[in-house]
C-alpha cells in the first residue's frame, strides 16, 4: 500500500490481491483499488467495510455507482474518504479513532476526567450485562454488551498510553503472542485430540510463561477479586495439580456435613468463618461433579425468585395477607407454587 497525489488529493492505494488481504485500512483517505479483477469479492469487502457507498470505477468505460451495482472487470475502483460521523460501518480503527477524539484535549470532559480507578467497576458490569445477554441467547442484546465490554479494554489502553505505560500495539502484540505461545498444539509441536488435551498443553505452556516457582504461587496468581465461589474453585483446582485433593467426592461430602455440624456449634465470634469453611466445602463437592458453584447459585436464586413471585401471586388472589400469615400456610402455597414454577 503508498500513497500518492491524483487530482490533488492523497489516495491510499492497493494492488486488489493486498486489499483482499487487508483486515483495517484509513477510510478518512480516499482508497484506490488497482487490477480489479475478483469483483465478487472485492464488492463484498467493500460492502463490510464502507456499506453501500457510491465508488468510481475506472475502465474502458467509467461508470459511477453503489458498490452493490460493481459488475465486472475494472482497471481501478475508486472510494471517496467518509468522515467518521457519516460512516456506515466501523472497525477496529475506527473504535480506537473515536476513543482518540473523545479524550483528545478538546474532547468529552467526562471522558478525559476518567482514570484506571474511576471506570474500574464498569468493566465488571458491563461483563455481567454480557452473562446476562448470553443466558437470555439474545444475540442482538450480545453484540451491543460484547461492544461495551470491548469498549471497557479499549479505554483502559486509551489511558495508558495517555500515561506512556503501554500502548495498542503493545496490547494486542501481548494478547498476539500469548496466543500463540500457549497454543503449542496449533502452532508448535504438541497434538491434542480432545479439549481437555487442549487445555492440558495451554496450562503447561502459562505455567511456563508465567514461571511459577511453586504451587502456592500459582495459587497466589489466581485474582483475589474474582467472585467468591469462583475464586475459591480455581484455588481447589490448583490445590488438586500438587495432589492436594480428595480421592473421591465421598471425602468432600463428608466434610460438608464436618464443617455444617461446626457451624451449628459456632459461637457468634466464629460463625463467619465457620460460614465459609462450609461454602468452601460444598465448592468441593460441586467441582468433583463438575457443576460450575456460581451457575448453581444463580440458578437456584433466579428459582427461588420465580416462585416465591408465584406465592405472591397467590396469596394476592386468594386475599392471604403474607406478612401476618403463619409460615405453615406460606409453605403450603410455595408446595403449590413448586407444581407450576420448575
Amino acid at each position: 500500500m503508498s500513497n500518492f497525489e491524483c487530482e490533488n488529493k492523497s489516495f491510499q492505494l492497493y494492488i486488489e490481491r493486498d486489499f483482499l488481504a487487508t483486515l483495517f485500512f484509513n477510510k478518512r483517505i480516499p482508497l484506490v483499488i488497482v487490477g480489479c479483477n475478483e469483483t465478487e469479492s472485492v464488492k463484498a469487502k467493500l460492502l463490510d467495510a464502507y456499506g453501500d457507498v457510491e465508488v468510481t470505477l475506472k475502465g474502458e468505460k467509467d461508470k459511477v455507482c453503489k458498490v452493490s451495482e460493481i459488475s465486472g472487470a475494472y482497471d481501478k475502483i475508486i472510494v471517496d474518504s467518509v468522515p467518521l460521523t457519516e460512516a456506515k460501518r466501523f472497525d477496529f480503527s475506527d473504535f480506537v479513532q473515536i476513543m482518540k477524539r473523545l479524550r483528545a484535549d478538546d474532547g468529552c470532559e467526562w471522558d478525559k476526567a476518567q482514570t484506571h480507578d474511576s471506570i474500574r467497576i464498569n468493566l465488571l458490569e458491563e461483563a455481567y450485562e454480557l452473562l446476562e445477554a448470553i443466558d437470555a441467547k439474545d444475540a442482538d442484546m450480545m453484540k451491543e454488551e460484547c461492544g461495551d465490554v470491548l469498549m471497557q479494554a479499549i479505554f483502559h489502553t486509551e489511558i495508558a498510553e495517555k500515561e506512556g505505560d503501554f500502548d495498542y500495539a503493545d496490547m494486542l502484540t501481548t494478547l498476539c503472542r500469548k496466543l500463540i505461545d500457549r497454543h503449542t498444539h496449533i502452532f508448535g509441536s504438541n497434538h491434542a485430540n480432545t479439549p481437555d488435551e487442549a487445555l492440558a498443553f495451554w496450562n503447561e505452556a502459562k505455567k511456563k510463561e508465567k514461571k511459577y516457582t511453586s504451587y502456592a504461587d500459582a495459587m497466589n496468581k489466581v485474582p483475589k477479586n474474582l467472585p467468591s465461589l469462583l475464586y475459591a474453585e480455581k484455588l481447589q483446582k490448583r490445590a488438586k495439580k500438587s495432589g492436594f485433593d480428595w480421592a473421591s467426592v465421598d471425602g468432600a461430602l463428608e466434610k460438608v456435613l464436618e464443617e455444617l455440624e461446626e457451624l451449628k456449634t459456632a459461637d457468634e465470634n466464629h460463625r463467619h468463618e465457620e460460614a465459609g469453611d462450609l461454602l468452601f466445602a460444598v465448592v468441593n463437592v460441586l467441582r468433583f461433579y463438575k457443576v460450575d458453584p456460581e451457575m448453581a447459585l444463580h440458578d437456584a436464586s433466579i428459582k427461588f425468585y420465580n416462585r416465591f413471585k408465584e406465592v405472591e401471586r397467590l396469596a394476592n388472589e386468594r386475599g392471604i395477607d403474607m406478612p401476618n400469615t403463619p409460615l405453615e400456610e406460606l409453605d403450603k402455597l410455595w408446595e403449590e407454587s413448586k407444581k407450576t414454577i420448575g
